[in-house]
């Protein structure tokens, strides 16, 4: 370390310490000398300490030692008054002291600046050098030595020296090969008259690493023709050798990628230009060959449903060879697609997992084998691209990196062809059921202006579409929907309907009406946005539509039937009670109650018939009524029609004019039901035509028919309406208040009793307030006459007195049919619950019992059952008497044990007639 950075470096309190010691130094040796110097004292001690105080330690200690001097050399003498004596002599001397002084404390000071900055310069020099590495020498050729750094003596291997070493010393530490090439280049620079050279230098290593690569850069100053001195440095540029090298090969590989990266990037762009899978692999697999710089691979795939693998691509291998190459279950890209990874054989003839393969491998002269796995996207292994090589090697980093890519690239194409194979398949199969199927389905493509759908486009239709809509597809595809004239129910509503399913992204559902043809046709639509478009379904549903206009037609003709049938009912009702009342006074006479008895019967007799014809009407319907046949005179029935309806007929004071055939016809059919056919014919005319009308009967054979026609000249009625006239609750609106009242199931029943005998009732009419016609034509058939009746029937049948049991819980209809029997002369017993039947049964055994069906605790067939099972169960008649008349209420009391089924109201007479025939055999099994 520099003295003058050591005293650079010593604190403010050291360097005065320090200048405190040189002055009391100073000042012993002015006391010891101070005889021989005398007057002199001051200049002699203290002028030079404090000169090297200011250049040793600075200005400040060196101002210490004058100020020290001047007080040391007077004050300890007592001679203060000389220095103050008159003749000025030692005031004089203080001054040139304190000048003198001053100049030397200056001095040293500018001095000890300069070292210093010296001494900076050269430790930044050897900090500088030290720090890069850089070894400075000077080889003096005259005297033959050398002055070397630290820096290069540690480069060379030798001790560092602060002087100069012989050269020989230095030489001999080199290598003899390295000094002879030196010594052979100076030698070669110094001959050419260089005054400045470099060379780099390989020196070995000591302790067996590489050796150090060493840049030397030599000044050589001449002496007219002599080279005198070698001056230069040296660098380790080991490092940067070894970083360039490095950059060198980053270079090339980086040119090798770019290189690659084109290659692939053409490669893509060729791919994007070629449809097909087989020559997109293969311009895969000729891409990858090139990269491993090899001439021959293939491209294996998976078989869809099978083990086994089938080459799409090849180069390098004829037919043999891949059938060859085919037949091998245990190459490198089966085990490739069985693993799912890489496979490599480094050397086929040493390989022992394909040993199998060896055959094939030396036929081809194969040394080894790269095989990358095509994984999809999915995860499923597609195959394997394989490159085989001519020499034995394993393939590089940057071979595995390509392999990988070009087998993404192959896996890529692959799954897009098996995608685009299974999309046209799902395509053709969607297409194919579209074509067959029978619902209507089109794709509409919109129409825009600006953001507003204006139209649509015809983009497909199907089969059925093309039939629904009555045009061939190639007519209208690509032409716009609001232009077509076939599709003119398109329009408003169902276009804003397309267009909000668009607009929400929902499915929307809706119903159309064309109005092109001769009717009006419903669609059904369903409409589903798919991409770029729009899906329509529809359907005809004009027969459901039309169906529905005939239910609630029904439905509106069933209301009006219950509120007529409410009325029809209820109009008795009001007689019923003021003649029940009027019988009950005690005011009433014999006649009024005999009268009031007949206003009655009549008018339940009314009621039992509206009743009696929604019964037949219901049996009618449901196929139930049997006809009861015989021969059938014409003219019978035409007489039995007209009584009917002659109340009416003279009430409103029409004329009947019959034109019937003279000479007799007698034809099978059942006269009853004829005859209420014709009579509800004859009703209606009178209901329908203004007082004072004329309806006209006309009755005969014509050919192999029984014609039979009813003409008025009523109200009429309209054409369009004569359909509906024979539906079920039909009544003529247009009638008005000419009508007196009905149910709307006479002209419904007289057609279903015509069919049931084969024939069939028409209707005509000129419209309203032209008449109406009614024509009924039966088929004639052969009548056999029937034969008289036997003699052996009594004309009055024996009457014995039977034992009846009525149980019903309506006790009014019970009690009042109970004394009626009892005034026929039966006994009858009572019961009105089901219990309390089966309890009176065993008590009195009747002989008869009248049973409902719907009674409290057990129900009529409940107590039917158990009085066929009881002894002596079977010789009673057992009479269900119910409301309810369906055939399955039939078959459900039949079933029970019942004998008959009578469905209410019953009429006493009905009752008499069955006791009538239960008598005889009664009697007869109770004679002895």
């Amino acid at each position: 370390m520099n003295q003058w950075r050591y005293g650079k470096e010593m604190s403010n309190a050291q360097r005065y310490a320090i200048a405190l010691v040189i002055a009391l130094l100073a000042g012993a040796l002015h006391w010891l000398l101070w005889p021989s110097v005398g007057a002199l004292r001051p200049f002699v001690f203290y002028l030079p300490a404090a000169a090297v105080a200011a250049a040793a330690l600075g200005p400040g200690p060196g101002v210490l030692l004058l100020l020290a001097g001047a007080i040391g050399t007077g004050w300890p003498l007592a001679a203060l008054d000389a220095w103050t004596s008159p003749n000025g002599a030692d005031p004089m001397r203080l001054a040139l002291y304190l000048l003198l002084g001053g100049l030397l404390v200056g001095l040293g000071g500018s001095l000890r600046i300069t070292r210093a900055r010296a001494a900076l310069a050269e430790d930044r020099l050897s900090m500088a050098i030290e720090g890069t590495g850089i070894g400075v020498f000077d080889i003096d050729l005259v005297e033959r030595t050398v002055r070397a750094s630290a820096v290069l003596a540690r480069l060379a291997g030798a001790p560092v020296s602060n002087g100069a070493v012989p050269l020989d010393d230095w030489t001999a530490r080199i290598p003899p090969h390295l000094l002879a090439d030196s010594r052979e280049h100076i030698k070669r620079r110094l001959k050419e008259g260089a005054a400045y050279y470099e060379r780099e230098l390989s020196v070995p290593s000591a302790d067996g690493a590489p050796p150090r690569q060493l840049l030397l850069r030599v000044h050589v100053v001449w002496r007219g023709q002599r080279a005198v001195r070698l001056r230069g440095a040296c660098v380790d540029v080991t490092e940067r050798k070894r970083v360039d090298a490095q950059l060198e090969a980053a270079r090339e590989q980086l040119s090798q990628q770019v290189d690659d990266l084109n290659h692939l990037h053409e490669l893509s762009t060729q791919l994007l230009e070629t449809p097909q899978l087989a020559r997109q692999l293969r311009m895969i697999l000729a891409a990858l060959v090139h990269f491993h710089g090899a001439r021959r691979g293939m491209v294996a795939l998976c078989e869809p449903g099978a083990d086994g693998l089938r080459v799409e691509a090849s180069l390098g291998f004829d037919d043999a060879a891949l059938a060859m190459a085919e037949g091998l279950s245990t190459g490198a890209c089966a085990e490739a697609c069985r693993q799912g990874a890489r496979v490599v054989v480094e050397d086929t003839r040493a390989s022992e997992t394909f040993k199998a393969c060896r055959d094939f491998f030396e036929t081809q002269a194969i040394r080894a084998v790269h095989s990358t796995p095509l994984i999809s996207s999915q995860g499923q292994v597609l195959g394997a691209i394989t490159v085989h090589l001519d020499e034995s090697r394993p393939p590089t980093e940057r071979e595995h990196r390509l392999a990988d890519i070009c087998a993404r690239k192959a896996a890529m194409f692959t799954e897009r062809a098996h995608t685009r194979d299974e999309l046209l398949a799902t395509q053709g199969r969607f297409e194919a059921v579209l074509t067959s199927s029978g619902a209507p389905f089109v794709i509409l493509r919109p129409v825009r202006q600006g953001e507003r759908i204006v139209d649509f486009l015809w983009v497909y239709l199907n089969r059925a579409a093309a039939q629904a809509l009555d045009c061939a597809p190639g007519e209208v595809v690509g032409q716009r929907v609001l232009q077509n004239a076939s599709c003119r129910w398109m329009g408003h509503p169902a276009f804003s309907y397309c267009v909000t399913a668009i607009e929400s992204a929902h499915t929307c559902e809706f119903d159309a009406v064309d109005h092109a043809g001769a009717e009006p046709r419903w669609l059904h639509c369903i409409a589903s946005p798919i991409p770029d478009g729009l899906g329509v379904w529809f359907t005809d549903i004009s027969e459901r539509m039309r169906n529905e206009q005939l239910l609630r037609d029904s439905d509106r003709r069933k209301d009006e039937f219950l509120a007529t049938l409410a009325h029809e009912l209820r109009n008795p009702l009001a007689p019923i009670r003021q003649a029940t009342l009027l019988a009950m006074s005690p005011h009433a006479s014999e006649e009024q109650k005999r009268w009031s008895c007949e206003v009655i019967d009549r008018q339940v007799s009314h009621m039992a018939l509206l009743l009696d014809d929604l019964l037949d009407v219901s049996r009618i319907t449901r196929g139930a009524l049997a006809l009861r046949r015989s021969p059938t005179d014409l003219a019978g029935v035409l007489a039995s029609a007209a009584e009917t309806a002659r109340p009416l007929i003279d009430a409103k004071g029409h004329q009947l004019l019959s034109f019937v055939d003279e000479r007799p016809t007698v034809f099978d059919a059942d006269p009853l039901r004829l005859a209420q056919v014709v009579g509800n014919l004859l009703t209606n005319a009178a209901k329908y035509t203004d007082p004072g009308g004329t309806i006209e009967l006309h009755a005969g054979q014509r050919g192999d028919a029984i014609v039979i026609e009813v003409r008025d000249n009523g109200i009429g009625i309209p054409p369009d309406s004569i359909p509906e006239a024979f539906r079920m609750f039909a009544q003529l609106h247009h009638a008005g208040e000419r009508t007196s009242g009905g149910l709307g199931i006479g002209l419904a029943m007289s057609k279903g009793l015509v069919e049931l005998h084969g024939g069939t009732l028409t209707a005509a009419s000129d419209g309203v307030g032209q008449g109406s016609v009614f024509t009924v034509r039966l088929p004639a058939g052969q009548a056999s006459v029937p034969a008289p009746a036997g003699g052996d029937e009594p004309a009055t049948r024996e009457r014995r007195r039977l034992r009846v049991l009525i149980a019903d819980d309506n006790r009014d209809a019970s009690d009042t049919l109970a004394a009626l029997l009892h005034a026929d002369g039966h006994e009858v017993h009572m019961a009105y619950d089901g219990d309390e039947a089966v309890a009176r049964w065993r008590e009195e055994r009747p002989d008869v019992c009248l049973l409902d069906i719907g009674m409290p605790g057990r129900t009529g067939h409940q107590v039917a059952r158990e009085i066929r099972r009881s002894p002596g169960g079977g010789n009673t008649l057992l009479v269900a008497v119910t409301g309810w008349s369906q055939l399955h209420d039939r078959e459900l009391a039949l079933e029970a044990g019942f004998d008959l089924h009578l469905t209410k109201p019953v009429s006493p007479l009905q009752i008499s007639h069955l006791l009538d025939h239960q008598r005889r055999p009664a009697a007869t099994a109770a004679a002895p």
